[in-house]
Formats: structure tokens, sequence, C-alpha cells
């Protein structure tokens, strides 16, 4: 009976045990990629663009949690229109194309120098009998189809007693070397001497090229990164990231050419007919072209403005602060 009454007074019997609920962690969810940002180069992924293309092949982009896409354009025209109509957040494009967006109203604006000095050249082999300028009367010029470039070679022609119905145009857009070496034209231009000059010498082509800076046509900024105004006042750490990684690859590119060739072969959108050998000798003779710090020239720019104003190729003056700006660029030294 003692038994009895202290098992009951413990709650014994068949009274039901109270079971603790377990409880299960829920496993986190990963936070979601940065949003990706699409950028243009001004052709395929070659030399000129070397310090952009080890950047994301480095990781240097993603160490700043930037999700960089390149790609080449469709035609060599396009980069600018895709920053401008908002199809991009960034594109590499050439100083002059930037003006004449500018002067048309186009809200964009350079913030850093891929390649710092015009390196555009008119090309022609020694068996075409052309000896100057003034012997392209009659003769095909390839160019790669800007509008900008065809303004500037009529200046060119112009000096050299020529006008522009004296010469066919052909657009051949990224062909300029097979048209060359192919027949489709006598001459090419709107390419670059330590491009397609570099790559015609690697083929035993030995061509005649006359750089554009001779012909009287003043510096400018070949290359340069290009993004929207409303850009900058919205994202200036994106931009300023972005700037980073492209110089820090630029100095990489500079300083390792192998690794360079590599990131250019290994691009999504290489040049389908240049081969290992073009490759080197672009890369030797333009590696010491870039730019290891960013950094636009001002002064430059405006001569600039103010020669195509003169040349009647923009009707209003644009000043090189709205044009272009250093402040998204990594400080010296680092």
């Amino acid at each position: 009976m003692l038994v009895a009454a202290l098992l009951a007074g413990c709650g014994g019997g068949d009274e039901t045990e109270t079971v603790e609920p377990v409880t299960t962690t829920t496993a986190q969810k990963p936070p979601p990629p940065p949003p990706e940002i699409l950028v243009t180069l001004d052709g395929y992924m070659g030399p000129q663009n070397a310090g952009l293309l080890v950047a994301e092949e480095k990781g240097y982009f993603d160490e700043l949690g930037l999700n960089v896409s390149l790609r080449a354009p469709v035609e060599p025209r396009r980069p600018v229109t895709y920053v401008a109509d908002r199809t991009d957040e960034i594109g590499v494009v050439q100083m002059p194309q930037a003006v004449l967006a500018r002067e048309k109203g186009a809200p964009v604006v350079a913030v850093g120098s891929v390649v710092p000095r015009p390196t555009a050249a008119i090309i022609w082999l020694p068996e075409s009998g052309i000896q100057s300028i003034a012997d392209l009367r009659g003769k095909t010029i390839a160019t790669p189809g800007i509008p900008y470039q065809e303004e500037f070679l009529q200046t060119v022609l112009e000096r050299a007693g020529l006008k522009p119905e004296d010469v066919k145009i052909k657009h051949v857009r990224f062909n300029l070397v097979p048209a060359l070496l192919h027949g489709r034209a006598d001459a090419i231009y709107g390419g670059s001497w330590n491009l397609q000059g570099a790559a015609l010498e690697s083929l035993g082509a030995e061509p005649v090229i006359t750089r554009l800076q001779s012909l009287g046509i003043p510096a400018y900024e070949e290359l340069v990164v290009l993004v929207r105004t409303d850009t900058l006042a919205e994202e200036p750490e994106m931009v300023r990231d972005f700037m980073s990684a492209a110089v820090r690859g630029t100095r990489f590119a500079m300083g390792h050419p192998k690794a360079a060739a590599k990131a250019i072969e290994d691009g999504l959108e290489p040049n389908p007919k240049s081969t290992r050998k073009e490759i080197e000798a672009e890369l030797t003779a333009t590696l010491p072209l870039l730019s290891k710090s960013g950094h636009m020239d001002p002064a430059q720019t405006t001569a600039l403005v103010d020669w195509m104003q003169k040349q009647g190729q923009i009707e209003r003056r644009i000043s090189a602060a709205d044009l272009l700006t250093n402040e998204y660029l990594p400080q010296p030294g680092g």
C-alpha cells in the first residue's frame, strides 16, 4: 500500500509522458549574386583590352563584388550606343565617338583611359603601287564603318588634294586584315598600326603603315571606358571598383605578356581569324601603349574638340569636364 501511494504521488500509473518538441534549424539561403554588369568592348577580345581580360580571368572584379560580363560588339559602332540607350552599363570606345555622342545629347562620360594615344593608321601593301595618300584616287579603302573615322579620312584625303568621291569606301567591320590580304581592298583605314599593322607584319606581308598623327590629326585617347552620367550618380562605388580592377589587370598584363595572351585566348569572343603568332605580335606592339593609371588628359581632349569643331564635324563646343572625369581612378600608388 505504501509503494502504491508513492507511485501515485509521483505521477506514475497511466499518465501520458510529456515529450519536448524537437526543433530543427533551417539552412540559410545564400545571398543572391550581384547584378550583372554588361561591358561591350571596342571589338574582338584582343591585346588592346588585355587589362580587362586579365582582370576578369584572375578574379579582380569578383574580389570587389562585381559580376562583370565582357563581350564583343556586333559591329564597331555599337558600344557607345549600347551605353547611351542603357543596353550596357559600360562600354569601351574611341574618344571621338564619345565627343560625337555627347554633342548629340547622349548623357555619357569617359571615366578612364585604356589606350591614351591614337593608334589609327592607313595601311596598304607594296604591290598595290600606292606611294602616297594622293595615290588612293580610284582605290578601294576598307574601314570598320565607324562614322567619325570616315570624317577624319575625308580630312586626310582633302589635304592630299582628293575628294570623298575619288575613293570607294567599303565597310568590313572587323575584317580589315583579310580584306587587304585577299585583294578586296587596296588600303585599310580605321585599324591600328599596333594591331592590324603588327598582324600583317607577323604574316610576312610587309605593310606600308602611315600613322594618323603624321597626317595632321590631333592626339586623342584611342580607347576610353564610357558610362552614363546617371550611373556615376547612382553607382559611384561600382564605377570606382571597376576602374580599380581594370587598372590592376592592365598593370599585371603589361608585366606578364604570356598571361595576357592566355586571357585573350580564353576569352569568350576572341578574333576567330587570329593565330597565336598574330596575337603575340599584336601584344608586343600594344602592351607598352596601355595606360597604367587610366588617367585622361583634359587638355588633349579640349584640343580634339576644338579641331573637330573647326573641321565642321561637330556644331557646338563641348568642355572636357563634360566629356571625362578622372575622379573614379585609383590614387597614385594605389
